[in-house]
């Protein structure tokens, strides 16, 4: 191979030379020896230096002691820089984050695992009521709510609400509890809150459509103390959110079953009461937004539900955890139907009425529900039936036991006509009020009529003359939104009676006029 290898370059070498005169020809045997040779000198010089053992540190120049210092030096403070670094970054991690803006004053870690928020809402109301020649109502200025309470989370999935209220008589804490919302599919919710029944007593205490909620709503638990196992689920190719407490309006399909000692129908146990009945009652509710996702916004804000109670309270007379709560008139709050109302006792003087009855045997409730919400306008409509034994006394004393089943139902309608759009929460105005700078917030209209029907069988043990058995009621409001955070309610409502009148035997209690006013800050 070398042979061949010569003789190629010998005959490149001999090409690159043509043209040059023959007194100048290479003689290519020559040149192959000479590149034979010098191959032979590099490969023994290569050796050669293989053999040369390498330097020695003693041979290494020697090192300034000033510049080793200084190095030294240069090395330290570049470690502890890092350090410094170190350390700053891990206390930054530890810092609280605090915002201060439209969602309230919240203060939550770098993570975002642990989060407070502090909340409170005040509603200073105002009645006024009309054509009252009888005097069964007083006009008057309540401070209707006075609420301060601090909503989050701890660990990222642990969240707990604690809402005192400083303007109820009785019962100051009508919230808290804890929701352990590891997964949305199937959050564990235990203490204080709202029972998932009635529609519209679940919408927040400071978003309803008028001051005060429709008859429906009377006939289901105010709060009651519990557990609940709730859960949630979104439209295939999107993310289920999480929503801690006792009412999910966001998700597509969402459920809550529940056991609670049970408080009756608009009962809500006082601070620290103890349940004094072993049997509890279950609740059970399922409502689904059915277009959700679908981009047909008109029909996206759907939904439809059905809630129930299932229990079997066992009171003794006298008892007060089994009392029965008087119904009232939804704005004017004015009773109408009160269970302590019974009839003479014939055993004892003029004046003295009979014990009065208690639940006592099976009770149940059943509420379909629904609401629609495209755009500004907004309706709602609910119907429940709550169906109990009811043990008491009649008119001769003697005791008795009745099956009382009241029904009741509502339909609303609102329409936000500054443009905003209309929700189960609350309207958030598009621009803020602000006069000087033509601003003026929102503006919502609405109208509502509901009907209340009492069993007749429940004057078997309490007196019809003092108690009615039905009430219809319409209403008309008008909502001025002043930003996210303040409103101005006004509402006007004619609630008419079926029975109820003292004075006349059989006769009808009175129609009631009530006009009637609320300013509210909620943040």
């Amino acid at each position: 191979m070398k042979h061949l290898r010569y003789k190629t370059l010998a005959g490149a070498i001999q090409l690159a030379l043509l043209g040059i005169p023959n007194a100048y020809a290479v003689d290519v045997d020559a040149l192959e020896r000479r590149i034979h040779e010098l191959e032979s000198r590099l490969e023994k010089f290569e050796k050669a230096t293989a053999a040369v053992p390498a330097p020695t540190a003693a041979a290494a120049p020697a090192v300034n002691p000033e510049v080793q210092k200084l190095t030294r030096k240069v090395n330290t403070l570049e470690r502890k820089l890092e350090v410094q670094d170190e350390v700053t970054a891990s206390n930054f991690t530890k810092l609280p984050k605090f915002d201060v803006g439209t969602n309230g004053f919240r203060i939550s870690s770098q993570d975002g695992q642990h989060e407070v928020r502090i909340r409170g809402a005040v509603q200073a109301d105002g009645h006024f009521f009309s054509e009252d020649a009888n005097h069964l109502s007083t006009d008057n200025f309540e401070l209707k709510q006075a609420r301060i309470w601090l909503e989050g989370k701890v660990f990222k999935n642990i969240y707990y609400k604690i809402m005192p209220d400083f303007a109820a008589s009785g019962n100051i804490l009508p919230d808290a509890y804890l929701d352990y919302a590891y997964l949305p599919e199937a959050s564990l919710l235990v203490g204080k809150f709202k029972p998932s029944l009635s529609l519209e007593r679940l919408q927040g205490d400071s978003d309803g459509t008028f001051l005060e909620r429709a008859f429906p709503t009377y006939l289901a638990s105010n709060r009651d103390v519990g557990v609940q196992l709730h859960g949630a689920f979104s439209k295939s190719g999107f993310t289920t959110e999480v929503v801690p407490g006792p009412i999910d309006a966001k998700n597509t399909f969402t459920y809550q079953v529940g056991v609670m000692n049970g408080s009756g129908d608009d009962g809500s146990p006082n601070n620290n009461s103890k349940d004094t009945n072993d049997n509890k009652e279950f609740v059970g509710r399922i409502f689904a937004h059915p277009f959700q996702h679908t981009g047909y916004s008109w029909i996206e804000g759907l939904g439809l539900g059905v809630a129930g109670t299932v229990s079997d309270p066992n009171y003794f007379s006298g008892d007060s955890n089994g009392a029965l709560k008087a119904q009232a008139t939804p704005i004017g709050r004015t009773t109408y139907l009160d269970y302590t109302k019974t009839y003479q006792d014939p055993t004892k003087a003029a004046g003295t009425l009979l014990a009065a009855p208690v639940s006592n045997g099976e009770h149940y409730r059943i509420y379909p529900q629904a609401y629609w919400y495209a755009g500004p306008f907004g309706v709602m409509a609910e119907y429940a039936a709550s169906s109990q034994t009811l043990n008491g006394k009649d008119s001769k004393g003697k005791n008795t036991s009745v099956r009382q089943d009241n029904t009741s139902w509502q339909v609303l309608g609102s329409w936000v006509v500054t443009g905003e759009d209309n929700t189960f929460g609350a309207v958030k105005p598009i621009q803020n009020f602000s006069p000087l700078d033509g601003q003026w917030g929102a503006l919502q209209f609405a109208a509502r009529w509901t009907e209340m029907d009492i069993d007749n069988g429940t004057f078997k043990i309490i007196d019809p003359n003092l108690s009615a058995h039905h009430a219809t009621a319409w209403t008309l409001g008008a909502n001025w939104y002043l930003n996210s955070y303040a409103l101005i309610r006004a509402d006007y409502e004619q609630t008419s009676f079926d029975g109820g009148a003292k004075a006349i035997k059989g006769g009808d209690r009175p129609t009631e006029h009530v006009f009637a006013t609320r300013f509210q800050l909620s943040f």
